[in-house]
């Protein structure tokens, strides 16, 4: 019961500060106004997190892990590239529905001490995936994939640059990309990865589109409009109609 209830007030912490980090920034979010948000004495916030620091780390990790389980259900459950179209419509409902998420990305954009050290791994993150360093203060993430396989394209160009949350989605799409590639859904270009890195970058600009509180119905039909226009790029020549470019009828949890 103990425990239980330990539980629940670090989660409504999170919550809190992911609120105010969404609508304030880092540096806006005071730890006071986090934990009376929250319903608790700063006394109960350092009990479980000792520093705004560590308490921006536990946001970020949750927004990670919801976004990786997210799109682990979607692959799982469809070919890896209706995963990922699955994905992306995940995102933005996350993106107008989920402080969290928001907070993330917001968090991402910010330089500070918060950030995660190269290294340092994170409480329920598991630790920086394999050939993953995680965003640190010093500079911005930098991401070595390993092979996506026999016949893959570097997709390295797509992802240089990219930092805190932006590099955690990007690579999950390149995840996933590199996954339709192998799984023979992709289309064989001479010419380079240009309709993949073009792909990537679509897909990191759906945070700054989606951010400010489109329409759900709006989103919607964004989103497919996207999908309608970058598959045919995507996929051999009369493929694309294997593909739902529209939201699943129920999005999993």
């Amino acid at each position: 019961m103990v425990q239980e209830r330990s539980e629940r007030t670090r989660g409504r912490l999170v919550e809190a500060g992911a609120g105010l980090f969404d609508r304030r920034g880092y540096a806006g979010a005071t730890l006071g106004e986090i934990a009376a948000a929250a319903g608790v004495t700063k006394g109960a916030l350092y009990f479980h997190f000792a520093s705004k620091e560590e308490l921006a780390r536990a946001v970020f990790e949750q927004a990670e892990r919801s976004l990786r389980s997210a799109c682990g259900e979607r692959r799982a459950a469809a070919s890896p590239l209706q995963g990922l179209i699955d994905a992306g419509y995940w995102l933005v409902d996350a993106l107008g529905a989920d402080p969290v998420v928001r907070a993330a990305f917001r968090l991402g954009r910010e330089d500070g001490g918060w950030q995660l050290r190269p290294g340092s791994g994170g409480a329920g993150a598991g630790g920086p995936r394999r050939g993953e360093t995680r965003p640190g203060a010093a500079g911005p993430v930098e991401l070595r994939f390993g092979d996506a396989g026999a016949g893959s394209v570097d997709l390295w160009p797509a992802f240089a640059g990219l930092r805190g949350f932006h590099s955690v989605w990007a690579g999950v799409v390149r995840d996933l990309l590199a996954g339709a590639r192998r799984a023979g859904e992709l289309r064989e270009r001479a010419g380079g990865p240009g309709p993949e890195t073009l792909l990537v970058a679509a897909a990191c600009g759906l945070e700054v589109v989606f951010a400010d509180g489109c329409p759900a119905e709006e989103r919607a039909r964004r989103v497919g409009a996207l999908w309608d226009w970058l598959l045919p790029c995507l996929v051999p020549p009369g493929t694309a109609d294997a593909y739902r470019t529209r939201p699943p009828a129920a999005q999993p949890a």
